[in-house]
């Protein structure tokens, strides 16, 4: 059997080995160590300089024998080698080192299983867990509001006293430009909320009424009966914020069970329900006017007078709604009173309306 000669070549430990080196013809390096074993059997080991000697004693060379692939032969071919190749010259560090690096990759490989399992599961989750609301959670609902208006005193209508300030109903008209969004909170409770601009506009019944802003009161009176007066209105305008809780019943729930008995629900939202709510509003009066319109010989006028009236700058109430599809019914209802505290009659403004 021809000696079995292994160069441990190309064993990268810190730049300190050198690379392979043929020995074709027989011939030995200089620095070499030749060490025999068997009994033809010999190791060359090749070095630079002592400290490269030094480096190799950190190294556990049965490591690196146990490492060697052997032809599946009895004897090697004339010029084969096996080399040995580690970039980092961490591989073949005697035990203790050794044990620490193959902990270190271990625990590599450890967190690399665990992340993989994380992002399963984050992908798994993702696609089955429970929806319990599908789309967007809040969605705007309407912008228009508009309506009629009258006022209630001591919980009766004015007509029923013939009052000067009682107001016709039709012409008497309420518009607000009220932008609203509905929230979904859980099941079929949503929140509509929004905020805007509202304008009173109450049309007395007699055209000949007028507003006369006395020192401590606001009082109605009746303009000359010889004038052909055709209306007389009052208009205020406030600012306005609302919220209504509101059950909608325009909510689908759809389950769905998979294979492996998970169960899937999902909410959706469509406004072709039927939804019913009641909640408040608070306002500020930012304009008040009265108009008057007349005519005298032949000829049309108007009369536009500004003024607060002693009108309550604080206006607040309540806001029922009802609706199917796209519309809703409204009702407000202000508890605050039309005009300030002793100043006029105690009116509290009542408004019926659709919301578009």
């Amino acid at each position: 059997m021809k000696n079995r000669i292994m160069p441990l070549a190309a064993l990268v430990i810190s730049s300190q080995i050198c690379n392979a080196v043929d020995f074709a013809d027989g011939l030995k390096p200089a620095d070499t160590i030749e060490v025999h074993f068997g009994e033809k059997g010999t190791i060359l080991i090749q070095v630079d300089s002592k400290e490269d000697l030094d480096a190799l004693k950190e190294y556990d060379l049965n490591s690196m024998l146990e490492d060697i692939e052997v032809p599946a032969k009895e004897e090697l071919e004339d010029e084969e080698k096996v080399i040995l190749e580690d970039e980092r010259g961490t591989m073949y560090l005697k035990d203790s080192v050794k044990e620490g690096d193959e902990f270190t990759q271990l625990e590599e490989e450890f967190e690399k299983e665990e992340f993989t399992e994380k992002e399963e599961n984050e992908v798994y989750n993702y696609n089955r867990k429970t929806r319990k609301f599908s789309g967007d959670k809040t969605s705007f609902v309407s912008v228009l509001d508009f309506g009629i208006n009258n006022y209630l005193e001591d919980g009766k209508f004015p007509d029923d006293n013939n009052q000067q300030y009682t107001v016709r109903p039709w012409g008497s008209w309420y518009v607000g430009i009220m932008p609203t969004w509905q929230t979904h909170i859980t099941g079929k409770f949503a929140l509509d909320y929004g905020a805007g601009i509202s304008w009173y506009n109450f049309k007395f019944q007699d055209p000949r009424t007028r507003l006369v802003k006395g020192d401590d009161e606001i009082n109605f009176e009746q303009w000359d009966v010889e004038l052909q007066s055709s209306k007389s209105k009052l208009s205020v305008v406030h600012l306005n914020a609302h919220l209504v809780p509101v059950f909608d019943f325009g909510y689908k729930t759809s389950t769905r069970t998979y294979d492996d008995g998970f169960v899937q629900k999902r909410t959706r939202f469509r406004r072709n329900g039927f939804r019913i709510g009641a909640g408040a509003y608070v306002g500020t009066r930012i304009d008040s006017w009265q108009k008057l319109v007349w005519r005298s010989t032949g000829h049309k006028s108007r009369l536009r007078e500004k003024d607060n009236f002693f009108l309550n700058n604080l206006r607040y109430g309540a806001r029922f709604i009802v609706g199917f599809s796209e519309v809703d019914i409204f009702v407000n209802y202000d508890m605050s009173t039309l005009f300030a505290k002793d100043r006029g009659p105690e009116l509290n403004a009542i408004t019926f309306g659709l919301s578009f």
